[in-house]
């Protein structure tokens, strides 16, 4: 069970894009020990639809970096302590669009307002001073949490020594917002939706389920599929209905997402993701990267088919131009955008590398 604060209840936090938001739960959970200095502490950051608990100490549960996590791994918890918390608004304990605003005593709902990446980092910061941390080793995440790493790293450039960006780019492209877009339609279009407030009634499930189905494709790999599928049929289906085995699979997903998501919260989120801009709050992208003082580690894989290897190229050459050395790699992996969450083999040493930068030699 991850656990909770209260923040914001007497300085409400101004949006980046306007309105404000008071008071504001946070979700979190934390791993290891934090070191009598306290200068051991690492912030994970999560993907689009992760939450507060990467990892589960119950054999019965298993969390998003169930695998990363643990004495001598990649996430080492003997030498480090690891916070991870939800994002604002997700729905897994963060406040989000399916809470209650303190002024209708109803769920926002549509009353909830647009959020960015900058909004979500500025609530991680107070959680970490909420727990007295006063320095980050690092500031860790894969995805849309990438996108939350490079953000701390230009907010908070004294805070945090080293920052490993995971499969993200500095912004979206202009096709993966284009796949957001079509995800959005088909919630917005699904006749349960009102306009954001369906907490009374019934949800927009078919519409989630689509987009969910969609996104899905965005992050595995055609090479994936046709391992796992190929033109594979199921028996006893009908030809409109999950007749072929990777239909089943995709349909699946979109079932099993409606358990652990809102719909509310997921089009919040994809257009934070869309949104993210470095230069948001400053003059330019370079006065803003050009802040940047930690070691900076990006990691790419050649067959992500949603942050594709040209856009971190790019990242990587806008980041140099602003005179921030980057440690990059890429390398080939078969499950695609969704390889940092799954294929360990290949992220655990440039996990390692990142986080240990700026170490004394033993």
């Amino acid at each position: 069970m991850a656990q909770s604060v209260t923040l914001f209840e007497h300085n409400p936090l101004q949006l980046v894009l306007g309105g404000i938001l008071s008071p504001i739960d946070v979700a979190y959970q934390t791993y290891g020990t934090l070191n009598e200095e306290k200068s051991n502490a690492v912030l994970l950051c999560h993907a689009l639809t992760g939450d507060a608990e990467p990892y589960y100490a119950s054999p019965a549960d298993k969390g998003w970096w169930q695998d990363f996590i643990g004495s001598g791994l990649a996430f080492d918890t003997d030498k480090y302590f690891f916070i991870c918390s939800n994002v604002l608004g997700g729905c897994k304990g963060t406040t989000g669009p399916a809470s209650i605003n303190p002024i209708t005593n109803q769920p926002y709902g549509s009353q909830f307002p647009v959020i960015t990446v900058q909004d979500i980092v500025r609530v991680q910061k107070a959680l970490i001073d909420y727990l007295e941390i006063p320095h980050l080793k690092a500031v860790v995440g894969g995805s849309f949490g990438g996108m939350q790493a490079t953000q701390w790293a230009i907010y908070y450039p004294d805070f945090v020594d080293n920052i490993v960006n995971l499969c993200s780019s500095l912004t979206l492209s202009a096709e993966a917002i284009g796949f957001n877009h079509v995800m959005r339609q088909a919630i917005i279009n699904d006749p349960n939706f009102n306009g954001g407030d369906y907490y009374q009634g019934t949800p927009p499930d078919n519409g989630l389920k689509i987009a969910r189905m969609l996104g899905m494709l965005t992050y595995r790999t055609d090479i994936q599929l046709a391992k796992a599928f190929g033109r594979e049929t199921k028996q006893h289906s009908e030809v409109w209905g999950d007749y072929f085995q990777v239909e089943s699979y995709l349909s699946y997903q979109g079932v099993k997402f409606l358990d652990r998501f809102d719909a509310n919260s997921y089009l919040r989120l994809l257009r934070a993701l869309d949104l993210y801009d470095p230069a948001l709050d400053f003059d330019s992208e370079k006065d803003a990267l050009s802040r940047i003082k930690a070691n900076y580690t990006l990691v790419g894989v050649t067959s992500d088919q949603l942050f594709k290897q040209v856009d971190l190229h790019k990242s990587k050459q806008r980041l140099e131009n602003a005179g921030v050395p980057v440690d990059f790699y890429e390398f080939h992996s078969n499950f695609g955008h969704d390889a940092f969450l799954v294929d360990y083999t290949f992220f655990e040493e440039m996990i390692k590398k990142g986080l240990a930068k700026g170490d004394s030699p033993n």
